[in-house]
């Protein structure tokens, strides 16, 4: 069903603001020609960022994966409590709280712009948040499961198919992770960093 052009990933209706503006501009709840190009915003901001400089990044901050991320992408690593607070409200099926809205709206301002390519990188990192997390906790815990365990098409009757994405943890066919070397980087990266010995600083004189 991943690859079948039959079955659909959700949509939104469009509007102006908070977390219904993010759902209606993001190539993840969208389809047809639409789709293919708000997924070569985040294609191309995705190209910017070399691998291995992430994992290299990950390693030496050894934070969170979109604090890392932002600061690749040039934004400040603190928007990643913002990120956190609107990735619980992203998915349709989902609340949106008025904290989500107001997160959206820092954000939005932040990048000085509410376009496609604003929604397309606050999206990314939205993406970035829980998955990336799971992997890291399903790596250090020596497991293969999904990051993402199940995703979801409309099939052409209308109904909504939930599809098991164990085999396929980055999704397959048009809407197949975009970010997938990134995520990787970005576990490998804080995986190791997590594992480093901690440096003990000597002890100095006692205070006076």
């Amino acid at each position: 069903m991943l690859t079948d052009p039959n079955y659909l990933v959700p949509t939104t209706p469009p509007a102006a603001t908070g977390v219904a503006w993010l759902r209606s501009s993001v190539a993840r709840f969208s389809n047809g020609p639409t789709h293919t190009r708000r997924r070569a915003l985040a294609v191309t901001a995705l190209a910017a960022i070399n691998p291995d400089d992430l994992r290299a990044l990950a390693l030496e901050r050894g934070t969170g994966p979109v604090e890392v991320l932002a600061e690749a992408l040039g934004l400040p690593p603190s928007i990643a409590d913002d990120i956190a607070i609107i990735a619980r409200s992203y998915q349709p099926h989902t609340e949106v709280t008025p904290e989500a809205d107001e997160a959206v709206a820092r954000l939005i301002v932040l990048l000085g712009s509410d376009d496609e390519h604003a929604a397309n990188l606050i999206a990314l990192l939205v993406q970035a948040c829980n998955a990336t997390k799971a992997l890291i906790a399903n790596t250090l815990a020596g497991r293969s499961d999904p990051p993402v365990p199940k995703t979801r098409r409309i099939a052409p009757d209308g109904t909504t198919v939930e599809i098991d994405l164990a085999g396929t943890p980055f999704g397959a066919g048009p809407h197949a992770c975009p970010g997938r070397l990134h995520a990787l980087a970005l576990t490998e990266g804080l995986v190791a960093a997590s594992r480093r010995p901690c440096q003990l600083r000597r002890p100095g004189p006692a205070p006076q």
